[in-house]
């Protein structure tokens, strides 16, 4: 594929992702372009040589599956693949974008047993997770919890059993620091409320 083409259907997974996934601020477009900014900073800090395609691609589409339901990485992966295959993408692309698809998922790709095969799929996976920690972070778990019915108990230990844990995952030294440094303020926000509720973890 030409550039040109290669930009075109970089175009049509955007538009794709904001038709699918729209304003919602947890999960939906708001949070792939702050997962694209994210990602973006890795790879200038890290020097990283990358493919614009296979990136952008697959930031892009990483969470349409979302739309349909758990586990999102698994649907993301087929709508993923459809939209691809019409777009007439060729497979070693393909390829490596559905790897970074499964792969962003820490709970999907573990159980799965999937590995990285690209420095793509890792610096999107670091990027999905940095967007889970900071204030941006703390407000996501509350927003996603409430919207699926979960008890403010359920909330709190979710910060213990997976957000705080975050940092330990990453592939990137860029990614490691910003990481423990958006965790402490994740940590501040999560004192304060526990304070202002008077709750005992």
């Amino acid at each position: 594929m030409n550039q040109e083409r290669r930009n075109n259907i970089v175009d049509k997974a955007m538009e794709l992702a904001k038709n699918i996934l729209g304003n919602d601020f947890g999960h939906g477009f708001p949070h792939v372009l702050r997962v694209y900014r994210i990602a973006y900073s890795i790879v200038d800090n890290e020097k990283l040589n990358i493919d614009n395609f296979i990136l952008d691609t697959s930031i892009y589409l990483h969470d349409i599956g979302r739309a349909i339901g758990e586990p999102h990485a698994y649907y993301s992966k087929l709508l993923a693949q459809a939209f691809l295959e019409e777009e007439g993408v060729d497979e070693s692309s393909k390829r490596l974008i559905i790897n970074a698809i499964e792969y962003h998922s820490f709970s999907y790709s573990k159980k799965n047993m999937i590995k990285p095969l690209s420095i793509e799929a890792k610096v999107l996976s670091d990027a999905d997770k940095l967007d889970a920690l900071g204030i941006v972070g703390f407000i996501r778990v509350f927003h996603y919890g409430c919207m699926h019915g979960r008890t403010l108990e359920y909330n709190i230990d979710h910060f213990y059993k997976k957000i705080f844990k975050l940092k330990d995952l990453m592939h990137f030294e860029y990614s490691r620091r910003k990481a423990i440094e958006l965790e402490k303020k994740t940590r501040r926000a999560l004192e304060e409320l526990l304070e202002e509720l008077n709750y005992t973890k």
